[in-house]
């Protein structure tokens, strides 16, 4: 139990810092070790019949581990877009740069979605 919540603090931790590309996705391996730590307490606890706040603290963080997960699949999955995104803000001084950083990264991403959408719309027609 106590492994799980330390493991899953430490994604939580990493998610929080703006490190360079691809350092964030070392949070979503730690969600994916905290799911699955998670699901091993789960099975301990019920097992042993513990009552009170346990299995709900549990179920929580598993949830919270899993929507972690899946925040960083997506950036994964858009990994170039992402990359570039980082770069800028790396060489950003001024917040008027990191601004226009940020307007190119939601262009990129409007781009990359559109073009996944044209390539489900071609083939299912």
């Amino acid at each position: 139990m106590r492994i799980f919540g330390l493991v899953l603090l430490l994604a939580m931790g990493l998610g929080l810092f703006a490190l360079p590309w691809p350092w964030p996705l070392a949070s979503g391996v730690l969600c994916l070790v905290a799911l699955a730590l998670g699901i091993v307490a789960l099975v301990k606890v019920r097992g042993a019949k513990v009552r009170g706040a346990m299995t709900p603290v549990l179920v929580a963080g598993l949830v919270l581990a899993a929507v972690m997960g899946l925040a960083t699949v997506s950036q994964a999955v858009l990994w170039r877009e992402y990359s570039t995104y980082s770069e800028c803000l790396g060489a950003a001084i001024t917040q008027q740069a990191k601004d226009a950083c940020r307007s190119q990264l939601e262009r990129d991403l409007d781009e990359r979605v559109q073009d996944m959408q044209q390539l489900l719309d071609s083939g299912r027609g």
